[in-house]
């Protein structure tokens, strides 16, 4: 079994690197927190990482990180979604071990759809499509909806582009008035829908990170959490919080 305290303390580790790189510079960061979300593909393409054990060592990691202080809670929200999303799992240090396989039994792969997964995660957050409409006027550029102490920091993870390409990067121009973060981790591949979303602009912030491991399983845990907490730690906070989406 994983031993969950030490990764929680390399998360940490990796936290503190990134805040004292900053600082170095000049930039003080203040605390860093986040409710820690993941969203998991469930597409026929990903069986060999659900077999072989590599989506529950994501599971793990990110757990970890909600371990590791960023999560006051210390449990995450997992969301997988194939065309359609399913509901969400709560997972904690009591009940992570062995939980990617008991949640996949019985349940068949699909396609990739990206749009309705991160609908249900904005939902759940607070930051529903209607409200997120409501926001959006003459050229479609977004509109911030006030400050919150404590982001959504999502690891969208995926092997493969989506069916519901305009929808997606239309929901993530609107996102962007959220203080919502969406770090999207590319398995086996880098595709240019990917690398749009990291640059589309009419945004307020940018809320997209892009990271790509070949095997995520075999990527130490000191490179694993610097690649996926980068971004959100040293461009979009301290972005999000010029825009008045964070506090």
């Amino acid at each position: 079994m994983v031993d969950l305290t030490k990764r929680a303390d390399t998360a940490q580790g990796a936290i503190i690197s990134l805040l004292k790189r900053e600082a170095d510079k000049g930039i003080d960061l203040g605390e860093i927190t986040a409710r820690v979300v993941v969203a998991i593909d469930y597409s026929a393409s990903m069986n060999s990482r659900y077999a072989n054990g590599e989506v529950q060592d994501l599971v793990e990691r990110v757990l970890a990180l909600s371990l590791a202080g960023l999560d006051d809670d210390g449990d995450i929200q997992v969301h997988f979604f194939h065309n359609d999303p399913f509901p969400p799992q709560e997972v904690d240090s009591a009940s992570y071990s062995g939980f990617v396989d008991r949640w996949r039994s019985g349940k068949s792969m699909g396609g990739t759809n990206y749009s309705g997964v991160m609908k249900a995660i904005l939902a759940e957050a607070g930051h529903g499509k209607k409200g997120l409409g409501k926001r959006l006027f003459g050229r479609g550029n977004a509109q911030p909806e006030g400050p919150v102490a404590v982001p959504t920091l999502v690891l969208f993870v995926t092997d493969g582009e989506p069916f519901d390409k305009d929808a997606t990067k239309k929901l993530l121009v609107e996102a962007s008035a959220t203080p919502v973060f969406w770090q999207f981790l590319g398995l086996g591949y880098s595709p240019q829908f990917l690398q749009d979303l990291d640059t589309m602009g009419g945004r307020v912030v940018d809320n997209v990170g892009l990271t790509s491991m070949q095997d995520s399983k075999a990527t130490a845990d000191e490179a694993w959490f610097h690649a996926v907490l980068e971004e959100y730690v040293t461009s979009w906070v301290p972005a999000a919080r010029q825009a008045g989406l964070i506090a």
